[in-house]
């Protein structure tokens, strides 16, 4: 692969980031990461019914204590409801308040489907090999760490 190449990846990474930052305003103390977060938690229960902790951190690929970190802060916020499981009790089940569920209809679906119809002159096959793209550029990263040359 060539240099150009590889800058011209990582410049549209740039934009994919801006792009998130682009979305609607959100409430004080929200992020992007904590609507990915709602996101998942609505996905998981429409699936599965309850949904715990380790269910958020395997969709999302993430590590638990960085799902765990982002759902004390949502339920801070009264997004989030956090319970015992009633079967593990070394679990915790998580749920959206009507508060979450809100920002969930608005954040999410209202978006994304707003966004669906912005993009409609755009082919979704090109969505699904960008998609893949980028998440296989992720994993082979994620698998390899560029070493620092130690200073001299």
């Amino acid at each position: 692969m060539e240099i150009k190449d590889v800058k011209l990846f990582l410049d549209s990474c740039h934009a994919a980031k801006r792009i998130v930052e682009l979305m609607p305003k959100l409430p004080k103390g929200l992020t992007p990461r904590h609507i990915h977060v709602i996101e998942a938690i609505w996905q998981i229960s429409q699936e599965y019914g309850t949904v715990k902790i380790s269910d958020v951190s395997l969709f999302l690929r993430v590590t638990r204590p960085s799902v765990t970190k982002l759902i004390n802060e949502l339920a801070s916020l009264d997004v989030v409801r956090k319970l015992p499981d009633p079967v593990d009790h070394r679990s915790t089940l998580v749920e959206l308040t009507s508060l979450g569920q809100k920002y969930y209809d608005f954040y999410v679906d209202q978006y994304h489907n707003w966004l669906a119809g912005q993009c409609s002159d755009i082919d979704p096959e090109h969505f699904r090999i960008t998609a893949d793209t980028l998440f296989h550029v992720f994993e082979i990263l994620s698998m390899q760490k560029m070493e620092v040359p130690e200073n001299e």
